[in-house]
């Protein structure tokens, strides 16, 4: 902020802007930096969660934002999960479907003893290749590097580090008919805690 009221001193326009322009990049970093800091924090009490609720609440919010986002849920869906680090997951995992695949498809389905979070985007997927490379932080696709996509290359990875906490892990493929499919399985319990 004492950065920011300095800049707003200075003469040159072009300059100013340019010094703003980085600035709010540099923001932009550390606050993930942070979040990439707390992905990996495992404090938060694990407990009882209704997946499908939380689902159905982190689209709605979407959708009612204007995101073109849609959910199939399947019902009461109890896991073992820390409840902001696994809305965190969830919700970089839709954003990045939104902003490079244009929409999210988002679905809930159960098989065995697992849950399984689906999110399906329209975009233009990412090369065979790179589908492993992209949940390492930093890393960004060459395409995505201009400033109005945004990003630093860390919402895949702290999606990655939370559900590593779940016992789980991002499985990420290309959809014959075009964009990008991000599967998570969580266990399932079968019967809610008391």
């Amino acid at each position: 902020t004492r950065m920011r009221l300095r800049l707003e001193k200075v003469r040159d326009d072009e300059l100013r802007d340019r010094l703003i322009n980085d600035l709010g990049d540099m923001q932009i970093l550390i606050k993930e930096g942070l979040e990439l800091a707390r992905s990996l924090d495992t404090n938060e009490a694990m407990q009882t969660l209704d997946l499908d609720s939380l689902l159905d609440s982190i689209c709605a919010d979407a959708s009612d934002a204007g995101q073109a986002v849609t959910y199939q849920g399947c019902g009461s869906t109890m896991v073992m999960a820390r409840p902001q680090a696994l809305k965190r997951c969830l919700s970089n995992l839709i954003d990045n479907a939104i902003k490079y695949g244009e929409q999210a498809q988002v679905s809930l389905q159960l098989r065995q003893n697992k849950v399984i979070v689906k999110i399906a985007d329209k975009g233009p997927g990412i090369p065979e290749a790179f589908l492993e490379k992209v949940l390492e932080p930093f890393f960004r696709l060459e395409s995505s590097r201009s400033r109005e996509s945004g990003g630093t290359g860390l919402g895949l990875s702290i999606a990655q580090n939370i559900a590593q906490q779940h016992g789980s892990s991002l499985r990420l493929t290309n959809q014959q008919e075009g964009g990008l499919l991000v599967s998570l399985s969580l266990p399932l319990l079968s019967s809610p805690l008391k």
